[in-house]
């Protein structure tokens, strides 16, 4: 059986001169209920809140949390191309999880599903011809196969790319214009500020090394 539940079978059409959020999605696990979004979705939702066009692609679990996430994201702006995977739950694994509830223990079964990467590649490659910028979120999680696939793409149409990571998954991003470790929070201030870097490189942006 197909592990694809696919609201929408082509990709979806982007705004021209957006921001590319490509990478883990999930949502972080909380006591009282509420929705704590992983690093991701605070990507995506810093650019909207500064009034920024941003696009999103990646997966979620098909699961109630995982559309709440998406409801979220969609009512601050984001242009999304979200599919929700079956048997996959949309909660992180935290130091906070609650042994109670072993359901909200994230399974991470992507790495070496090559069909998972195939999905979320060919919509990097399409997405990323009218963006403005690349940002590629890596934790670990599984889902970017190739991790330097989604950064050669940007390079072969002269977009920037910025790629927050897990220190562990740095060397596979060294092709990268900008490179920053981060951990289950997002700087929302660093992270425009290195925006507003990279949109001031212009073709320069091709640059084979990390930048400063």
């Amino acid at each position: 059986m197909n592990r694809f539940f696919t609201p929408n079978v082509d990709p979806v059409d982007h705004p021209d001169g957006h921001v590319l959020v490509v990478g883990d999605i999930a949502v972080m696990p909380s006591t009282d209920g509420k929705i704590i979004p992983a690093v991701g979705a605070q990507v995506a939702l810093s650019v909207a809140a500064s009034n920024r066009q941003c696009a999103l692609i990646g997966f979620v679990g098909n699961d109630e949390i995982g559309a709440a996430l998406l409801d979220q994201l969609q009512c601050a702006g984001v242009s999304l191309d979200v599919l929700p995977v079956t048997d996959w739950s949309s909660y992180t694994v935290g130091a906070d999880v609650n042994p109670d509830q072993p359901e909200q223990q994230r399974v991470l079964p992507f790495n070496g599903m090559s069909e998972y990467q195939a999905h979320l590649q060919n919509r990097v490659e399409r997405a990323v011809r009218n963006a403005c910028a690349l940002v590629v979120v890596d934790q670990g999680f599984g889902s970017m196969g190739d991790p330097r696939a989604a950064v050669f793409a940007a390079q072969q149409t002269g977009v920037p790319s910025l790629v927050l990571c897990a220190a562990s998954r740095q060397d596979d991003y060294l092709k990268a214009t900008q490179l920053i470790s981060v951990g289950p929070q997002v700087d929302a201030a660093l992270l425009l500020q290195q925006l507003r870097y990279l949109g001031s490189m212009g073709d320069d942006s091709r640059s084979d090394g990390v930048g400063a």
